[in-house]
């Protein structure tokens, strides 16, 4: 099985090009936040893990060349408690692993965690009469280098809400946004897909739905429990996989509530979601 800390998959075409790319934007030098060491190893003997991922820490998300301290997040809202919600949200999805309960999978742990085991050892080991909280899934987990990649797209989709860009405090990453923005463009182009509107708007990349900052957060309601269908939600073009990292650069794509259930476990520059959703709407028109 391929591993996390070694991916190189025929899935992700122009692998080269795309980490030059970021390597050529971004700062990436190593910062001083990660998880802590696990303890827990013991109710791990016998199962396979994924070498190479002690003490990982999250690398730098800023331009290369930065003033000031390095950082694997992103300081440029007004502070209030919508905008909280938008950065809590981004960064959780980015860098947290789903919600889990905890008898072998953490709960919402860092996707650097060290123990990463593929769904059939979880099962294994599992026990409903002790919460090991000993690994994540390694499906959910990623690397230093694909989690800053994957950031900055993500901001980038954000700052494509005109209503978010509003809430910046600072225009001082907006040429920083705007020429990854181009390269994202670009890059699905060859796909023949088009992931803004003609106005450079974040869309829902399936319904085509203009985003809007309640669909990103909204304070007014929970939003993990009060849905709505527009509500947007982290897309993959190539879905989650015990044999590869899906959180990286190239690979997320916003995508509402209703978009994520109309493509399913389909890839995004593919046709086949496309021709399913012809030959439901053929007796239609």
């Amino acid at each position: 099985m391929a591993t996390v800390s070694t991916v190189c998959n025929s899935d992700f075409i122009d692998e080269e090009t795309i980490n030059s790319h970021y390597g050529e934007l971004m700062c990436l030098k190593k910062t001083k936040f990660g998880p802590k060491t696990p303890k827990n190893r013991a109710y791990l003997e016998g199962c396979t893990l994924v070498e190479g991922r002690e003490g990982l820490k999250h690398v730098c998300v800023l331009p290369k060349g930065h003033t000031g301290k390095c950082a694997h997040t992103f300081n440029i809202f007004k502070s209030s408690k919508l905008t909280k919600q938008i950065k809590t949200r981004a960064e959780n999805a980015i860098y947290s692993t789903p919600g889990n309960d905890d008898y072998v999978f953490k709960n919402r742990a860092s996707r650097l965690f060290q123990f990463a085991l593929c769904d059939e050892e979880g099962r294994r080991i599992r026990d409903k009469r002790v919460k090991k909280k000993c690994a994540i899934p390694l499906k959910d987990a990623s690397t230093p280098h694909h989690l800053a990649h994957a950031f900055l797209d993500w901001w980038v989709f954000l700052y494509s809400v005109p209503e978010i860009r509003e809430l910046m405090k600072t225009d001082e990453l907006n040429a920083y946004f705007d020429k990854h923005k181009a390269f994202l463009v670009k890059h699905f182009a060859k796909f023949n897909r088009k992931i803004f509107d003609d106005e450079g708007n974040a869309i829902c990349v399936i319904t085509r739905h203009k985003l809007t900052v309640r669909d990103v957060a909204d304070i007014t309601r929970d939003m993990r429990k009060n849905y709505s269908d527009n509500d947007l939600q982290m897309g993959h073009n190539v879905s989650r996989s015990d044999a590869y990292a899906t959180i990286r650069g190239c690979n997320l794509l916003p995508m509402t509530r209703r978009g994520n259930l109309v493509i399913g476990e389909k890839k995004f520059t593919e046709n086949e979601w496309i021709e399913e959703m012809r030959s439901i709407l053929s007796p239609y028109m």
